[in-house]
């Protein structure tokens, strides 16, 4: 054996790692003790051996080096160093050893040249690096596996590791090193960033919810979890932690509880209770909605014998048969039901409607759920609808449809019972006037306190409804002597010609009454409805503010008045009505001053039918208005064209009954006829009787105003046969007062006519009226009129009516001389 370097025998002896000094040819000169023990050879077989041929070195993978491959022989034959070259060698046994090893060259005794060959066994270190090699290949082969966002965060919160999903994510502008919070949204850094720091003072793992920005600049929800690896004194050596994609996740939970916050809301703005009961364990549960409902403080227990003790007492049976059968366990189903309850807070009566269905849990255990709905106000509102579709909505008495109901009840009884009865049908005289007049307002309230006075007037078993207009119904059941239908008819007359007071208006209306007799005239309600109108139309005929019972000689008269009817609207649609006029006489000239407009129906059988004839029907069947308008159009029309045909500007006067006069259009068409004509105002005057002006002077006064104002004249007709004082008389605005022909006619042979002519002659002397005689048939009556201060005379002894060629033929012949003048 080859001699070590002597001064450091004593260093390679006592070394633990393999030792070897070889000549330049690679041969072992020395083996330390730790080279014979690890490789299993004695230092005789080391002797002069070819450290490469004997202990044959291998490539990492295991594979033989050539000597002129191998990088150790390289460096040992030639004389260089190398320093750890890990290389894997093979013992004496077969087994292998992995080595590093360095190689130096170095003189030993004698100056002769050799190389010193040093080993240290890295096995386990190899294997340990392979075995972390591996982890860490595992690692990342596992974190590129898992759909979330993994990655290692340094103790100092820079991002040194991220996984493949991580990467794909946040796209290549990511950068290793980069602060943890450089992805996430700036909204939710504050919160992360005290999440993290947080766990980086206290070495804690965290938790957070944050959006982190996509590779297309687009956020999605993450939850972040960081667990710390710590070192055996519990230093932080870093943070591993993923980022799980929560995005749909918080999205369907952000829906979750909106669709709750939306039911809760629901249930709330609608008032809609939520219950829930268990049928195994009998617990019942409400929410506050219910609970409100039932007036039951949140602090009570709610249970089934709460609930049932609510339950309205006529109610509570049915509810709990109904609830028994679901309280049962193992029942399912739905129900609804409506119910009363009496509230436990106030003891108010409530009407709910409750519904419910059973839900079986996977378990199969059954609970009920459902909901509660106060109804009150719908029921209250079904029966204000019954009671509308029954009661008249202006005075509450019965319509058509329940009075109809009550006296089918009422005869019934009376065919069984052999008892009478009587039926009054109520007519309001005068009632359109005032409706066009002061409008329906007004109308309305006139026709609420008739309904009240006719309440008063009858007994408790009577029946009062009113048919629609106003038209009501009366139906006495088994009427006496005290209570007779003619008694009842006189104090309804009585009471319904009272004033009414509607404001600062005082109104005059009256009945007109017709009465049927049950079974006299009718067995049924239609009949005696059908009897009672004829009658009524008899009592308006014979004045109003009467009554009449039925005669079986009304019909003929309804079917005259209907066909009278019939012709007024004939006449009216295609202007068939006929204009006279009578000549009105200056009394100091004897000449013609005027004609009055007297307004005819022309029948077909060739009758002339005059006002008093037709006008109350036209008032019931309002055509007076349309009526009173052709007139006036007609009267200016008729005008201008004799003055075309040469008459001179004479006045002509129209007469306007009181429903004319009210309506508010009044004025307006008076003017509308004037301007359409072109006839001169001052040529028009307008005639109304006393009964126009009585009622509401005030309104009265303003009209004839406003008509005065047009260039019209007013007169007065029929002036002595009312109750005008003379003090209402110089009140009003007008200009001429015409005498009532009956007292005109027997001046000469009563002494009371001629004294109240005296006396309107005289007030138009003292109020600078124009007072107008008429109906003068005699020479005698014209010269007394003319010798006490008449203005103006009319009547058959000048002429009768004529018609428009007439007049003009009489007018030329009347003043020839004044006709030449023309």
């Amino acid at each position: 054996m080859l001699p070590p370097i002597e001064p450091y025998r004593a260093i390679a002896e006592s070394a633990v790692d393999p030792i070897f000094v070889n000549d330049p040819s690679g041969c072992v000169r020395y083996a330390n003790p730790a080279a014979v023990k690890i490789f299993g050879y004695s230092e005789e077989e080391f002797a002069g051996a070819c450290l490469h041929d004997l202990i044959h070195h291998h490539r990492p993978d295991g594979t033989p080096y050539p000597r002129e491959a191998c990088p150790l022989y390289r460096a040992y034959t030639n004389g260089k160093s190398v320093h750890e070259i890990v290389e894997t060698f093979v013992r004496k046994d077969g087994s292998f050893v992995t080595m590093a090893a360095s190689v130096t060259p170095a003189r030993v005794e004698g100056g002769q040249e050799a190389t010193v060959f040093f080993m240290r066994d890295v096995t386990e270190r190899i294997r340990a690096q392979q075995a972390l090699a591996e982890s860490e290949q595992r690692f990342r082969l596992i974190t590129n596996s898992m759909p979330q966002l993994v990655w290692v965060m340094s103790p100092d919160g820079r991002i040194n590791y991220v996984n493949d999903r991580f990467r794909q994510y946040v796209g290549p502008q990511l950068d290793l090193g980069e602060n943890y919070a450089s992805p996430v949204h700036p909204d939710d850094q504050e919160a992360t960033h005290r999440a993290v720091e947080h766990a980086l003072h206290t070495g804690n793992d965290f938790r957070i919810e944050h959006r982190g920005r996509a590779a297309d600049g687009s956020y999605r929800w993450f939850l972040a979890h960081g667990v710390p690896l710590k070192d055996a004194e519990g230093n932080v050596l870093a943070w591993y932690g993923c980022s799980t994609d929560i995005d749909d996740i918080r999205h369907a939970g952000d829906a979750l509880r909106r669709s709750q916050e939306t039911v809760r809301l629901a249930a709330e703005l609608t008032n809609l209770g939520l219950w829930e009961f268990y049928t195994e364990t009998g617990e019942l549960l409400w929410d506050e909605t219910n609970r409100r409902t039932y007036g039951v403080p949140q602090d009570r227990p709610v249970n089934y014998d709460l609930f049932i003790s609510c339950i309205h007492p006529d109610d509570r049976e049915r509810v709990d048969r109904t609830a028994r059968k679901f309280t049962v366990p193992g029942s399912t189903g739905r129900f609804f039901t409506e119910y009363r309850i009496l509230r436990l807070s106030d003891g108010a009566e409530r009407w709910l409607k409750v519904n419910g269905e059973s839900l079986v849990d996977q378990d199969g255990h059954t609970r009920f759920v459902g909901t509660t709905l106060d109804i009150t106000d719908i029921k209250l509102a079904e029966q204000r609808i019954r009671h509308a579709s029954q009661r008249d909505p202006l005075t509450g008495l019965p319509n058509r449809a329940l009075l109809f109901e009550y006296c089918e009840h009422l005869l019934a009884i009376a065919q069984r019972t052999r008892s009478s009865g009587a039926l009054l049908f109520i007519d309001l005289d005068r009632f359109k006037p005032v409706n066009d007049t002061y409008g329906h307002g007004v109308g309305d309230q006139v026709l609420k306190q008739v309904a009240k006075r006719l309440s008063d007037c009858t007994r408790q078993e009577d029946i009062v409804g009113r048919l629609g207009g106003d038209e009501f119904v009366v139906a006495l059941p088994h009427p006496d002597d005290v209570h007779g239908p003619a008694t009842v008819a006189r104090n309804i007359v009585e009471k319904l010609s009272e004033p009414y007071h509607i404001g600062d208006l005082q109104l005059h209306l009256s009945p007109s009454i017709g009465i049927s007799l049950y079974p006299r005239h009718g067995g049924d309600l239609d009949a005696l409805i059908k009897c009672a109108d004829a009658a009524m139309y008899e009592a308006k005929k014979a004045g109003r503010k009467r009554y009449r019972f039925y005669n079986p000689a009304i019909d003929q008269g309804a079917d005259q008045h209907l066909q009278l009817e019939l012709r007024l609207r004939d006449a009216v649609e295609r202007g068939e009505f006929l204009l006279l006029y009578q000549p009105v006489m200056d009394v100091g000239s004897a000449s013609p001053s005027g004609a009055e407009a007297l307004l005819r129906l022309p029948m077909p059988d060739g009758a002339m039918l005059a006002p008093a004839q037709f006008l109350h029907v036209a008032e019931a069947a309002g055509l007076i208005n349309r009526i009173g308008e052709w007139v006036a159009q007609e009267a200016c029309r008729q005008h201008q064209q004799w003055r075309q045909a040469g008459l001179p500007a004479i006045n002509i006067a129209i007469n306007v009954a009181p429903q004319q006069f009210r309506q508010r259009s009044f004025i307006r068409y008076l003017a509308n006829s004037l301007q359409d004509s072109g006839m001169d105002p001052s040529c028009l005057q307008i005639e109304l009787k006393e009964s126009s002006v009585l009622e509401d002077v005030n309104d009265t006064i303003t009209a004839l105003e406003e008509i005065r104002a047009i260039g019209i004249r007013v007169a007065l007709d029929d002036f002595g046969v009312g109750f005008s004082s003379v003090r209402l008389l110089s009140s009003l605005p007008i200009d001429a007062l015409k005498i009532d022909q009956s007292f005109v006619s027997r001046i000469g042979h009563d002494a009371k006519s001629q004294v109240i002519a005296d006396t309107v002659l005289a007030l138009g002397r003292t109020l600078n009226l124009q007072v107008v005689g008429e109906g003068i048939e005699s020479e005698d009556i014209f010269d007394y009129l003319r010798g006490h201060g008449c203005n103006q005379a009319q009547g058959y002894y000048f002429s009768g009516p004529l018609t428009a060629d007439e007049f003009v033929h009489w007018f030329h012949a009347a003043q020839p001389e004044r006709h030449a003048m023309h």
